[in-house]
């Protein structure tokens, strides 16, 4: 009777445009320069999450795109040599892997962000409030469809005195008293 009820699933917010823009943006950016410019998703990942492990991998992305551009400009022009098809190969793995981890790291990140976000209104069905309290204001979430609206919680004028009440207790508890010195007499 008194138990609590349920609230409504949360929805999953959407996916934002602006993210999938990005998202599309730094993967192109990598694929169409063929792992030059990974480094610019790899930052881009590293100031997101505010890791250690990918700042690591920023810097490591920058040393080996460095690397085969150095092996690229100093080596002969008419034949490439090995150190210059390692090179290219090093190239065409960070334009592959990095737009693989970046996605996964990204999409990662932002379900657990939209996991842990508040919910955009209190929950419902838990009595009514207590003396005193303020439901919170809204937080600019949008209203999901489909549920109902948030009732409002009343607000209290004035505290109630209830003395009537209170004689009551007091009588029941005189009583009682009167029992249990008259149970101890005998």
């Amino acid at each position: 009777m008194h138990g609590h009820v349920p609230a409504p699933p949360q929805p999953r917010p959407a996916t934002t445009a602006l993210a999938v823009t990005q998202r599309v943006l730094f993967v192109a950016v990598t694929l169409l320069s063929l792992g030059i410019l990974s480094w610019a998703a790899m930052l881009r990942l590293a100031i997101l999450r505010r890791r250690p492990l990918d700042w690591a991998l920023f810097w490591a992305t920058c040393a080996l795109v460095l690397a085969t551009l150095v092996v690229f400009g100093t080596g002969p022009d008419d034949e490439p040599g090995t150190l210059g098809y390692i090179a290219l190969a090093v190239l065409f793995a960070l334009a592959i892997g990095v737009p693989v981890h970046y996605l996964m790291a990204d999409i990662r990140h932002h379900r657990l962000v939209s996991a842990v976000a508040p919910p955009p209104y209190p929950p419902q069905g838990y009595g009514p409030a207590p003396y005193g309290y303020v439901p919170p204001q809204p937080t600019g979430y949008p209203e999901p469809t489909g549920y109902p609206e948030p009732t409002a919680y009343p607000q209290p004028s004035a505290p109630r005195h209830r003395p009537e009440r209170i004689e009551r207790v007091r009588a029941e508890l005189d009583e009682l008293s009167d029992y249990l010195r008259k149970e101890q007499g005998r």
